[in-house]
């Protein structure tokens, strides 16, 4: 079958829709993935299958000429199915596509920060969801808050790193970082909005209540703000350059040697809508490589917890004075978190357990 991911993200920032194209790749379909050229480091250089589309000044111009990109790309083609991961003027793709081959993936409600911006984007999203035939949503409760009836869900899930192999360059960049007889927490994600410096001046209170505490903390991620910026200040001024560490972004390609090594992962978002309502990748990647979890009581993580078997982290407030507390439950309590165990339970999470299911139901590839 011939299937084209259509993404405003590059190829390999979108976690999922990287999943999505590795794991249809696998399965012997031909699939195509169209996205942005956002100027970053390209994942796979020479992949033939990745269309970029250039990024210019004017929005309105760059959204038009994305969907005559979308729309020139399925004529050449004849594509089997379009999967599209939402943004805005998506309606306006249904002048062009087939409808009974054109699928609406929504990942996430708005977030922007001013609420008549979020009630206005999450109408459009409404709107697109009523004109598409065939809607998937993330969660159930996204669907709810944006006010979806009719849809299949494809949930979020995480990608295990335990098999991956790590390269030479990485062993000696990173191995000094993570390979210690420290317990070494981690954060990965992106840090725009998400309020890091929050858990960094959280875990510079644990190390002055704590001195001498053998622990470190990795933050990768980047922003197109100054957060990074704000983070890296703080750790000079602080003098804390032994204590944590930022790498800025990293590829999925080549994280598993954090995952291999990191003991404790952290799944930070600041508790302002649509936060709460929306599940987070991370929490998923850490209990899928058996790493317990420091989470901010979302929906989704609270479920999590409360549904739990076993000891699988914690829920704390999301300022400093709730990270500290948290690093100091977690390694009093180290001992309760069997990495096997978790791995072993979260299994069914995985990105490939869960595509069996969910993403091929979302695609009805096994209607035809």
């Amino acid at each position: 079958m011939k299937i084209l991911l259509v993404a405003h993200n590059q190829f390999g920032l979108l976690v999922d829709y990287h999943r999505y194209y590795t794991y249809l790749k696998s399965k012997g379909h031909k699939v195509k993935y169209l996205c942005y050229d956002l100027n970053k480091q390209r994942v796979e250089p020479d992949n033939p299958d990745i269309i970029y589309v250039p990024r210019k000044k004017f929005k309105v111009f760059n959204h038009l000429r994305f969907i005559r990109t979308v729309a020139a790309c399925n004529k050449e083609h004849d594509f089997d199915r379009v999967m599209i991961h939402v943004f805005p003027l998506v309606s306006l793709l249904l002048l062009w596509l087939d409808r009974n081959k054109a699928y609406l993936d929504i990942r996430t409600v708005s977030i922007h920060k001013k609420k008549y911006k979020r009630v206005f984007f999450d109408f459009l999203i409404l709107i697109a969801s009523t004109l598409y035939k065939h809607v998937s949503v993330i969660a159930d409760s996204a669907a709810k808050q944006i006010g979806i009836k009719k849809y299949k869900l494809l949930p979020l899930g995480g990608a295990y790193f335990g098999d991956d192999p790590i390269s030479q360059e990485d062993r000696e960049r990173f191995g000094p970082i993570v390979q210690t007889d420290d317990y070494v927490f981690l954060y990965v994600g992106t840090l725009r909005r998400r309020n890091i410096i929050e858990c960094v001046k959280g875990f510079h209170q644990f190390l002055q209540k704590n001195p001498g505490a053998p622990v470190r903390f990795v933050v990768i991620g980047s922003s197109t703000e100054n957060e990074l910026e704000e983070i890296n200040q703080y750790i000079q001024k602080h003098q804390l350059q032994s204590f944590v560490y930022t790498t800025g972004f990293i590829p999925q390609n080549r994280l598993a040697i954090f995952f291999r090594y990191a003991k404790c992962g952290v799944s930070f978002t600041p508790m302002v809508m649509p936060y709460p309502l929306q599940p987070n990748t991370k929490t998923y990647e850490y209990l899928v490589n058996g790493m317990p979890f420091i989470a901010n009581p979302s929906l989704d993580n609270v479920r999590i917890i409360d549904s739990a078997t076993m000891p699988v982290g914690v829920i704390v407030d999301d300022n400093a004075a709730g990270m500290e507390e948290a690093f100091g439950k977690i390694l009093r309590s180290k001992e309760l978190y069997k990495r096997e165990e978790i791995r072993r339970e979260y299994n069914k999470y995985e990105w490939d357990n869960l595509f069996k299911v969910y993403l091929e139901k979302a695609l009805s590839l096994n209607d035809e």
